[in-house]
């Protein structure tokens, strides 16, 4: 089962952070890869409906959302990608001197031997969306 953990250093408060991209619809502003996202909200059982900028679509579903806690956890309900029992966590973590950590892990099954590629795939849009963040953001000072 591939795991795949992406992160990076934004130097903001992890509240701020969060009031800005936190929502579970929210990824559809600062990810450059989709050209349009539809959420519900984000309550546990909430649907978001993703649409790439190459067209294809995907349907996830909030498990679990804690805005406390900076955090959100979901489930992949529809894709073209040959992944299934896909969960996905989006999560703000406070560092020192006023930085956060956004860290977006996924792990899943490859739907068959031959879906190797799916892997990269995953890995590629996690950190896309993560590298628009930091480039958007203020990085941290060394």
């Amino acid at each position: 089962m591939p795991q795949i953990v992406e992160s990076v250093l934004i130097a903001e408060k992890s509240a701020d952070l969060w009031n800005e991209i936190g929502t579970f619809g929210a990824v559809g502003r600062w990810h450059p890869m989709l050209a349009k996202v539809d959420s519900e909200g984000d309550r546990e059982g909430c649907r978001r409906v993703a649409e790439a900028r190459d067209g294809s679509r995907q349907t996830e579903r909030l498990m679990e959302f804690a805005a406390g806690q900076h955090f959100y956890r979901y489930m992949m309900e529809a894709t073209a990608m040959p992944v299934r029992d896909y969960i996905g966590e989006f999560r703000i973590e406070d560092c020192a001197d006023q930085t956060s950590r956004v860290v977006w892990s996924a792990r899943f099954r490859l739907a068959s031997a031959e879906a190797a590629g799916a892997t990269d795939a995953v890995r590629s849009f996690l950190r896309a969306g993560l590298d628009s963040l930091a480039s958007t953001h203020r990085y941290p000072r060394a």
